[in-house]
């Protein structure tokens, strides 16, 4: 069945590129209403301040995750809530922001998570779907590539290389469960950046909130934050963070296999466009469909023919 939240909850923080502070409430919503956002500060008609978290809605995905509606109004920093939506099940909510970028919080999806847990999550009494890959697509930009494939579950494969001696090159393979193995594993892994990227971003003016609060800084010798790593791999789990966050954009839960090599924030939006782009890609399937193992069987193997 879908779900929403049992009742609304409220975080503030600074924001992670403006450096200004935002104040958000996340609120429970009917079925079938999806993930909305409202800028509570546009004074105009209240469809113009509402964005849906939709593929088609994103306008920028270098340094983050952005969408923006027809009217030209926009929030950003959405990830790692979208993630925490996602990774806890919630299907429908409205979350109402005081300005265009959602609070980076610690730099991970873990205070979101927490709050969730707290207020709870309410059946709406409507059936749940999913959007299903249905036969295998590769999708690549420069030496980054994502493969998708059919899959009765939610699969990623996560490959990230870096010329540091504290990640190199790390890989996680992770197989939805439930939410209390997303909260365990992936929840609370932070966002990581150089301090040589870092300076240079500043200087242009950008990552105004950044700090040691809410991202794990790395320099030459290793890294320069006083705490510790949360997570074994947690450089790789957070950009399965992001991405767990990213694919909800598609607009429902999602059950396929995804092979990524590289990635980020762009190459994930770019593989939804192309998922999307063709009918063929993906279908729609209820609860009663995703448990009826025959039905799978049948549908993958028919689907895996028709694309070779």
């Amino acid at each position: 069945m879908q779900k929403t939240i049992n009742k609304s909850f409220n975080i503030e923080g600074v924001t992670l590129h403006s450096g200004e502070k935002s104040n958000l409430s996340v609120n429970p919503a009917t079925a079938n209403t999806g993930i909305v956002f409202r800028r509570v500060d546009i004074k105009n008609s209240n469809e113009e301040s509402l964005i849906e978290a939709k593929f088609n809605n994103v306008s920028v995905s270098d340094l983050c995750t952005k969408i923006t509606n027809k009217y030209g109004i926009s929030v950003s920093t959405i990830e790692h809530l979208m993630s925490a939506l996602h990774g806890m099940g919630i299907d429908n909510a409205i979350v109402e922001v005081d300005c265009d970028e959602l609070p980076i919080l610690d730099g991970s999806s873990l205070e979101y998570v927490r709050n969730i847990e707290e207020v709870g999550l309410k059946s709406l009494n409507v059936e749940k779907k999913y959007l299903s890959i249905s036969r295998p697509i590769v999708f690549s930009m420069n030496d980054s590539f994502v493969k998708v494939s059919p899959s009765d579950n939610l699969e990623i494969d996560y490959t990230i290389s870096y010329d540091h001696n504290l990640i190199k090159e790390q890989r996680f393979n992770y197989e939805f469960k439930d939410s209390n193995q997303f909260k365990n594993l992936i929840s609370n892994c932070r966002t990581f950046g150089f301090k040589e990227e870092v300076d240079s971003l500043r200087k242009k003016g950008l990552i105004a909130g950044g700090s040691l609060d809410n991202a794990i800084v790395l320099d030459k010798k290793g890294i320069v934050n006083n705490d510790k790593l949360r997570q074994e791999n947690e450089f790789v789990k957070h950009k399965i963070l992001d991405f767990i966050g990213d694919i909800y954009l598609l607009g429902y839960s999602v059950k396929g296999a995804f092979e990524i090599y590289k990635g980020g924030h762009r190459l994930t939006h770019e593989t939804m466009n192309s998922i999307m782009s063709d009918q063929s890609n993906w279908r729609l399937i209820n609860e009663d469909n995703l448990n009826d193992k025959n039905y799978q069987k049948t549908y993958y193997t028919k689907s895996l023919a028709a694309s070779l």
